[in-house]
């Protein structure tokens, strides 16, 4: 039989017999005279196997050996049929392991039915993006939305609570008018804005934000921060001209000292 007939037979392509060849999985037949491959009943068996095997999941990396173990217990009389990795036990083991796939793929969709019931980004988990939508809502620019997802994979259990604690008292608060008012006027800022309009702008909103940094981890605001919190920041300031940086970063130290104040307010006294 040559490579064509084989494949037909099996029910696969002939690309995909170079590629057991390749794989040593099916050894290679004689070439005849006239240059073709002659393969036997006993190679469109072994193609049947291979077929088989990878039909209930094994990968083609261990079906070599099994296949020998098959055919080595097939050979084998008595209790020497005990030894090694048996067929059966194969089995066990490739069961346990499509088990913890079909755990993990109903994982899977039970993220993907939340993610479109709640309309969130699939590109944040769900639990971030429930947490933001109720800070920023669902509109955001590109260099804010990349922040966000760089966020969203930084943010240990410490950083959601947080901001799970924050997103609960905004949606209980009339915030959000306010907080976008202060949010355009920064983002109005000419790169030379005089003091007076920047100062203005970190005191409304410091006094804005009071009620929600009390909602704040100051284990998060008064520690180092990470390279990747680093790269966050920057990512974040980005867009941001001179003025608008400047009133980021002030708002950001006063919140800080204000968290540095209360944890050693909180320190216990010896």
């Amino acid at each position: 039989m040559r490579s064509n007939e084989v494949a037909k037979t099996a029910g696969v392509t002939v690309r995909t017999l170079r590629h057991y060849h390749q794989l040593g999985l099916l050894p290679e037949p004689p070439r005849s005279a006239n240059g073709y491959r002659e393969y036997t009943a006993a190679d469109l068996a072994r193609v049947l196997r291979i077929k088989r095997l990878a039909s209930l999941g094994f990968p083609l990396a261990r079906i070599g050996a099994l296949l020998e173990e098959m055919d080595e217990q097939a050979t084998t009389d008595g209790d020497d049929k005990a030894a090694g990795l048996s067929p059966l036990s194969a089995l066990d083991e490739l069961d346990s392991e499509l088990a913890l796939q079909i755990e993990a793929l109903q994982e899977q969709r039970h993220t993907i039915a939340a993610l479109k019931a709640e309309q969130l980004s699939p590109d944040m988990p769900v639990r971030f993006g429930r947490a933001i939508r109720g800070i920023v809502g669902n509109s955001t620019d590109a260099t804010s939305h990349a922040a966000l997802v760089v966020a969203s994979h930084l943010y240990g259990d410490r950083e959601m609570a947080e901001l799970e604690r924050v997103a609960a008292h905004m949606q209980d608060t009339s915030f959000a008018a306010a907080m976008e008012s202060l949010d355009q006027r920064c983002s109005q800022l000419a790169p030379d804005a005089p003091e007076a309009e920047r100062a203005a702008i970190v005191s409304e909103s410091l006094d804005l934000l009071a009620p929600l940094i009390e909602q704040f981890d100051a284990a998060n605001w008064t520690r180092e921060a990470t390279k990747e919190e680093q790269l966050l920041e920057e990512l974040a300031n980005e867009s941001l001209n001179e003025a608008q940086r400047d009133v980021n970063e002030r708002i950001e130290r006063a919140i800080g000292e204000i968290l540095e104040a209360r944890a050693t307010k909180e320190l216990p006294h010896t």
